[in-house]
């Protein structure tokens, strides 16, 4: 293996590292998007729950009076 050839590789190396690196960060806001987005999908539950709880006791009033 000529210098060239090991510069070369050095070089590719470099820039497979750097690739790596963001990869790395942008996978680590993806994470942390999907997590951000459970979140919010949970709370949208919890509030239709109580929408539809607050909903059927309205709805039993009104039948009821």
């Amino acid at each position: 293996m000529t210098e060239l050839d090991r510069r070369h590789n050095d070089e590719r190396l470099t820039e497979i590292e750097a690739k790596l690196d963001k990869l790395t960060a942008d996978v680590e806001e993806l994470v942390a998007a999907w997590k951000a987005a459970n979140v919010i999908v949970g709370f949208i539950k919890w509030a239709g729950g109580i929408a539809t709880a607050l909903t059927a006791l309205i709805a039993l009033l009104k039948l009821k009076g």
